[in-house]
């Protein structure tokens, strides 16, 4: 009697492991499949590169896998600062980059001419995929173009955080 319970309670003891096994390997394939749409997304956002200047100013940007790096420095060969991107903000940053048409950007029009006059900065934003640049067409510091304007009005905001 002994050895029949005894038998009972391994057969017990093993079956309830494998499932647990098998539950916990389950959770781990979702959290790796979870985790790879969330990288090939985040692959997918292109480099992207704002400039703006005038005879006494300068800025560059560049936001690249959740960071921003930031130069004030005309003359420097390299970015001088780097701050993280919020997850919040970066959502907003892929999404909004993700819906640019990359082909179309050198087409693009700006809405005033201020910078020939000196009353704007000359700004310009490049976006890198795939190591193909992918440049604007140049516009005024503060009036991008509308249909990059929430992107670069939001790397802009970021910049200056």
């Amino acid at each position: 009697m002994k050895l029949l319970t005894f038998l009972i309670a391994l057969f017990i003891t093993i079956t309830s492991c494998n499932c647990q096994k098998a539950t916990t390997n389950e959770s781990n394939l979702l959290a790796a499949k979870e985790n790879n749409t969330n990288m090939n997304q985040e692959s997918n956002v292109p480099v992207m590169i704002y400039e703006a200047n005038s005879r006494g100013y300068f800025i560059k940007l560049k936001v690249e896998n959740r960071k921003i790096y930031i130069s004030k420095d005309r003359n420097a060969s390299d970015f001088k600062t780097s701050n993280a991107i919020s997850d919040k903000d970066w959502d907003e940053i892929s999404k909004l980059a993700l819906a640019v048409d990359l082909n179309s950007v050198k087409d693009l029009k700006w809405p005033t001419e201020k910078r020939f006059y000196d009353g704007a900065t000359h700004a310009n934003i490049t976006f890198i995929k795939n190591e193909v640049e992918y440049p604007a067409n140049g516009f005024d510091g503060g009036f991008p173009p509308k249909e990059i304007a929430t992107l670069v009005n939001k790397i802009v905001e970021l910049g200056e955080k």
